[in-house]
């Protein structure tokens, strides 16, 4: 390995590990603030793709009546969307914490069943398969009954896990040597 790829290899981990530490320690310590930050980031994002698709309405000649309707209509509720993120970013915040309680509990539940439909195709020992099956239903079950305190905890568990893998990366980054 030559000296000039290991160095941005190791300058890659290191900075990999310092942007992880950061976002981590953030959702870890600031769970509310840090929340209120990525609703921000995402109606930002939804503000940008709907005066992109305007501007886009303007631009185009090729298209029929119908097609420049449906991209303006489109672009009006992207622009409508990221600005009411930004009138409420507390409410914002929670809808999103929301979102991930939901999705991530809607996602274990349907993997838990998928499990109970193969686990005896998948395996020889089927105890585990079971056991397996019934905590990823019972999670998502539990998720989808109480999703915004689930969603805290699915959005904790990130920042700690985000943490440690920075925190991680950080002691390879300083103990990797020529």
């Amino acid at each position: 390995m030559s000296d000039e790829f290991f160095n941005k290899l190791r300058r890659t981990i290191g900075f990999d590990g310092l942007i992880s530490t950061v976002i981590g320690a953030l959702i870890v310590f600031l769970p509310n603030r840090s929340a209120r930050a990525a609703a921000g980031m995402i109606g930002a994002a939804l503000i940008a793709v709907g005066l992109f698709k305007l501007l886009s309405v303007f631009k185009r000649d090729l298209e029929n009546g119908m097609a420049r309707l449906g991209n303006l209509i489109v672009s009006i509720i992207y622009l409508v969307a990221g600005i009411f993120i930004f009138i409420d970013m507390q409410s914002a915040a929670i809808s999103l914490i929301l979102v991930v309680g939901i999705l991530t509990g809607m996602t274990w539940l349907i993997e838990g069943l998928v499990q109970f439909t193969i686990v005896n195709r998948i395996s020889t020992n089927k105890t585990w398969s079971i056991v397996s099956a019934l905590v990823s239903i019972l999670g998502g079950l539990s998720l989808l009954l109480s999703p915004v305190f689930g969603g805290l905890i699915v959005w904790t568990f990130f920042g700690a896990s985000l943490l440690i893998v920075g925190i991680f990366k950080l002691i390879q980054y300083f103990t990797l040597k020529n």
